[in-house]
């Protein structure tokens, strides 16, 4: 009598949870899952203009489910053309469950007063180098990474990376850690700090010393001090 028992109680049990699988399973097909739409800039993610010449964006392209969607995309710029310096103009398209993709692409407003150094990109030269003062003066050497320098007003430039790219591009922790900042060409040659920031770490260099531009050969150098250890040696063609 007892194991009849079990065995009813068993069936019935069994019965209510094919009946509870079968309720959740016509929702109209419903998984869970969301759909992402594609989102492709056309050109670079980066442009150089000069200052007073109209920015005119190369494009995007959207697709969802393979339907060009590119007419539901948002673009929100700040571009000053008349005003050097560094602006973002951003993309974002959302889906139908509220989830947005976006993309973003970096105009660079150059002033196109005459100087010795150039707006463009400058590679990090052998005999750049770093050294750790708390690690026995431990030294890394490295050269081969590409930085920017942007004129925003005669001798003002923009760096995007005044450590020559260590953290960003040999490290590949991204563009969040290159320290960018402005710097000024002096009338004898020398090269001073303005300002510096390391975005992701939220902090900035120590200082600068030995900011040069040499005459004789076109290449730029300075020592950066960071992190109250590390001290920066960084040679640009």
């Amino acid at each position: 009598m007892k194991d009849k028992l079990i065995l009813k109680i068993f069936i019935i049990t069994l019965i209510s949870l094919i009946s509870l699988s079968c309720d959740d399973d016509s929702t109209g097909g419903e998984t869970g899952l969301t759909v992402y739409p594609t989102l492709d800039l056309i050109g670079e993610s980066s442009v150089i203009i000069e200052k007073g010449v109209d920015f005119e964006d190369p494009g995007y392209t959207s697709f969802l489910s393979g339907e060009d969607v590119s007419d539901e995309v948002i673009v929100t710029s700040n571009v000053d053309v008349n005003v050097p310096g560094v602006y973002l103009v951003t993309y974002e398209i959302t889906n139908s469950d509220g989830y947005p993709v976006s993309k973003s692409r970096t105009v660079y407003v150059a002033d196109t007063t005459p100087s010795v150094i150039s707006t463009s990109m400058h590679s990090v030269l052998t005999d750049t180098h770093r050294i750790n003062h708390d690690s026995d003066d431990a030294r890394t050497d490295f050269a081969g990474y590409e930085v920017l320098f942007l004129q925003t007003e005669p001798g003002v430039f923009y760096c995007s990376d005044l450590l020559g790219g260590y953290y960003d591009q040999r490290a590949g922790y991204g563009s969040g850690y290159a320290m960018n900042g402005y710097f000024k060409l002096n009338e004898d040659n020398t090269i001073s700090l303005i300002s510096s920031s390391v975005p992701s770490w939220g902090d900035s260099a120590d200082g600068m010393r030995n900011g040069f531009y040499d005459p004789s050969t076109g290449n730029i150098a300075w020592t950066i001090d960071y992190a109250g250890i590390l001290e920066f040696n960084i040679i640009f063609d």
